[in-house]
Protein backbone atom coordinates (compact mmCIF):
# COMPACT_ATOMS: atom_id res chain seq x y z
CA UNK A 1 0.00 0.00 0.00
CA UNK A 2 1.23 3.31 -1.30
CA UNK A 3 1.57 5.99 1.51
CA UNK A 4 -0.65 7.86 0.29
CA UNK A 5 -3.71 5.69 0.39
CA UNK A 6 -2.02 5.10 3.76
CA UNK A 7 -2.71 8.26 4.94
CA UNK A 8 -6.26 8.45 3.90
CA UNK A 9 -7.43 5.69 6.10
CA UNK A 10 -7.83 7.44 10.44
CA UNK A 11 -6.38 5.17 12.98
CA UNK A 12 -8.23 7.39 15.59
CA UNK A 13 -11.94 9.09 15.63
CA UNK A 14 -12.21 12.54 13.94
CA UNK A 15 -13.29 15.43 16.14
CA UNK A 16 -14.97 18.48 15.41
CA UNK A 17 -15.04 20.76 18.35
CA UNK A 18 -16.80 23.97 19.17
CA UNK A 19 -17.03 26.76 21.73
CA UNK A 20 -19.42 29.80 20.81
CA UNK A 21 -20.70 32.31 23.95
CA UNK A 22 -22.45 35.69 23.36
CA UNK A 23 -23.98 38.00 26.12
CA UNK A 24 -27.63 39.07 25.90
CA UNK A 25 -28.14 43.07 27.27
CA UNK A 26 -31.18 43.41 29.14
CA UNK A 27 -30.17 47.07 30.51
CA UNK A 28 -33.71 47.13 32.33
CA UNK A 29 -33.39 43.85 34.37
CA UNK A 30 -31.77 43.00 38.17
CA UNK A 31 -29.91 40.18 38.67
CA UNK A 32 -33.16 38.88 40.96
CA UNK A 33 -35.08 39.11 37.86
CA UNK A 34 -32.74 37.03 35.91
CA UNK A 35 -32.04 34.87 38.73
CA UNK A 36 -36.38 34.03 39.17
CA UNK A 37 -36.72 33.24 35.23
CA UNK A 38 -33.68 30.95 35.10
CA UNK A 39 -34.72 29.03 38.06
CA UNK A 40 -37.63 26.97 36.20
CA UNK A 41 -35.93 26.10 33.15
CA UNK A 42 -38.98 25.37 31.11
CA UNK A 43 -39.21 28.91 31.04
CA UNK A 44 -36.22 29.40 29.14
CA UNK A 45 -36.03 26.88 27.49
CA UNK A 46 -38.94 27.06 25.74
CA UNK A 47 -38.23 30.56 24.74
CA UNK A 48 -35.19 28.64 22.85
CA UNK A 49 -36.53 26.03 21.30
CA UNK A 50 -39.77 25.85 18.68
CA UNK A 51 -42.26 25.68 21.94
CA UNK A 52 -44.44 22.97 20.07
CA UNK A 53 -41.81 20.79 19.52
CA UNK A 54 -40.08 20.62 23.56
CA UNK A 55 -41.76 18.33 25.41
CA UNK A 56 -40.88 17.99 29.07
CA UNK A 57 -40.81 14.59 30.62
CA UNK A 58 -41.71 13.35 33.96
CA UNK A 59 -38.09 12.34 35.18
CA UNK A 60 -37.07 15.94 34.74
CA UNK A 61 -35.76 14.97 30.70
CA UNK A 62 -36.84 16.80 27.77
CA UNK A 63 -37.40 15.60 24.37
CA UNK A 64 -36.57 18.23 21.22
CA UNK A 65 -37.50 17.59 17.52
CA UNK A 66 -36.02 20.27 15.62
CA UNK A 67 -37.31 21.42 12.17
CA UNK A 68 -35.25 19.74 9.38
CA UNK A 69 -32.30 21.53 8.03
CA UNK A 70 -30.44 21.04 4.60
CA UNK A 71 -26.65 20.16 5.05
CA UNK A 72 -25.40 19.14 1.62
CA UNK A 73 -27.25 16.34 0.08
CA UNK A 74 -28.85 15.66 3.09
CA UNK A 75 -31.97 17.07 5.29
CA UNK A 76 -31.21 16.69 8.84
CA UNK A 77 -33.59 16.39 11.63
CA UNK A 78 -32.07 16.30 15.19
CA UNK A 79 -33.96 15.10 17.67
CA UNK A 80 -32.17 15.22 21.02
CA UNK A 81 -32.59 14.12 25.05
CA UNK A 82 -31.49 16.86 27.25
CA UNK A 83 -31.68 17.37 31.09
CA UNK A 84 -31.50 21.05 32.77
CA UNK A 85 -31.18 22.23 36.10
CA UNK A 86 -30.44 25.63 37.89
CA UNK A 87 -27.74 25.28 40.01
CA UNK A 88 -28.64 28.58 42.02
CA UNK A 89 -25.95 30.49 39.49
CA UNK A 90 -26.57 29.09 36.38
CA UNK A 91 -28.95 27.16 34.37
CA UNK A 92 -27.26 23.95 32.94
CA UNK A 93 -28.63 22.68 29.82
CA UNK A 94 -26.80 19.16 29.08
CA UNK A 95 -27.38 17.04 26.08
CA UNK A 96 -28.08 13.13 26.85
CA UNK A 97 -28.91 11.54 23.67
CA UNK A 98 -28.80 12.91 19.96
CA UNK A 99 -30.28 11.13 16.87
CA UNK A 100 -29.25 13.26 13.85
CA UNK A 101 -32.60 11.45 11.44
CA UNK A 102 -31.59 11.92 7.47
CA UNK A 103 -27.70 10.97 7.84
CA UNK A 104 -29.24 7.28 5.77
CA UNK A 105 -26.38 4.55 6.75
CA UNK A 106 -24.16 7.30 8.48
CA UNK A 107 -26.90 8.02 11.41
CA UNK A 108 -25.40 5.93 13.50
CA UNK A 109 -21.96 6.82 13.04
CA UNK A 110 -22.14 10.21 13.79
CA UNK A 111 -21.57 11.62 17.63
CA UNK A 112 -22.84 14.82 18.46
CA UNK A 113 -22.40 16.26 22.15
CA UNK A 114 -23.31 19.62 23.96
CA UNK A 115 -23.17 21.33 27.00
CA UNK A 116 -24.51 25.04 27.67
CA UNK A 117 -25.16 27.72 30.39
CA UNK A 118 -26.86 30.84 30.39
CA UNK A 119 -25.49 32.67 33.77
CA UNK A 120 -27.51 35.60 35.04
CA UNK A 121 -25.64 39.15 35.37
CA UNK A 122 -26.93 42.40 36.17
CA UNK A 123 -28.25 43.73 32.94
CA UNK A 124 -27.66 40.86 31.01
CA UNK A 125 -27.49 36.94 30.21
CA UNK A 126 -24.32 35.10 29.23
CA UNK A 127 -24.72 32.11 26.92
CA UNK A 128 -22.31 29.45 26.15
CA UNK A 129 -22.18 26.39 24.45
CA UNK A 130 -19.27 23.98 23.69
CA UNK A 131 -20.53 21.19 20.59
CA UNK A 132 -18.63 18.45 19.25
CA UNK A 133 -18.98 16.32 16.73
CA UNK A 134 -17.33 12.65 16.66
CA UNK A 135 -16.70 10.20 13.64
CA UNK A 136 -15.20 6.88 14.44
CA UNK A 137 -12.12 5.58 12.79
CA UNK A 138 -14.29 2.85 11.63
CA UNK A 139 -16.72 1.31 9.07
CA UNK A 140 -17.73 4.11 5.88
CA UNK A 141 -16.66 6.96 7.71
CA UNK A 142 -13.08 5.69 7.24
CA UNK A 143 -12.81 4.91 4.12
CA UNK A 144 -14.02 9.05 3.38
CA UNK A 145 -11.18 11.58 3.11
CA UNK A 146 -10.26 13.33 6.36
CA UNK A 147 -10.50 17.05 5.43
CA UNK A 148 -13.89 16.75 3.70
CA UNK A 149 -15.32 15.22 7.14
CA UNK A 150 -13.57 18.17 8.97
CA UNK A 151 -14.85 20.63 6.69
CA UNK A 152 -18.47 19.05 6.66
CA UNK A 153 -18.12 19.05 10.65
CA UNK A 154 -17.33 22.25 10.51
CA UNK A 155 -20.14 23.35 9.23
CA UNK A 156 -22.65 21.34 10.57
CA UNK A 157 -21.50 23.01 13.96
CA UNK A 158 -21.49 26.18 12.58
CA UNK A 159 -25.50 25.95 11.23
CA UNK A 160 -25.90 24.63 15.05
CA UNK A 161 -24.50 27.36 16.30
CA UNK A 162 -26.11 30.22 14.20
CA UNK A 163 -29.38 28.56 15.13
CA UNK A 164 -28.86 28.67 18.88
CA UNK A 165 -27.62 32.52 18.66
CA UNK A 166 -30.52 33.35 16.64
CA UNK A 167 -32.68 31.71 19.13
CA UNK A 168 -31.28 33.51 22.11
CA UNK A 169 -30.98 36.92 20.33
CA UNK A 170 -35.09 36.22 19.15
CA UNK A 171 -36.95 34.22 21.41
CA UNK A 172 -34.38 34.14 24.70
CA UNK A 173 -34.45 37.90 24.84
CA UNK A 174 -37.77 38.72 24.13
CA UNK A 175 -39.57 35.94 26.54
CA UNK A 176 -37.31 36.89 29.54
CA UNK A 177 -37.94 40.53 28.98
CA UNK A 178 -41.72 39.95 28.86
CA UNK A 179 -41.65 37.40 31.79
CA UNK A 180 -40.03 40.24 33.85
CA UNK A 181 -42.40 43.19 32.64
CA UNK A 182 -45.54 40.81 34.13
CA UNK A 183 -43.80 39.79 37.31
CA UNK A 184 -42.16 43.73 38.13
Amino acid sequence: MSHRSASMFRSCPLQVRRSHAIALQLPSASLAQLQNYLSKPRRPLKALMNRKRVEQQEDGQFLYASKPYQLLNYQLQPEVIFRSSWDGDQLIILLEQCTIHGLGRFQDLVQFQCQAWIRPEPGRLMAKADLSLELPSTGAAALLPEPLLRRTGDLALSLVTDRLEKRCRAGLMKEALNWIARHS
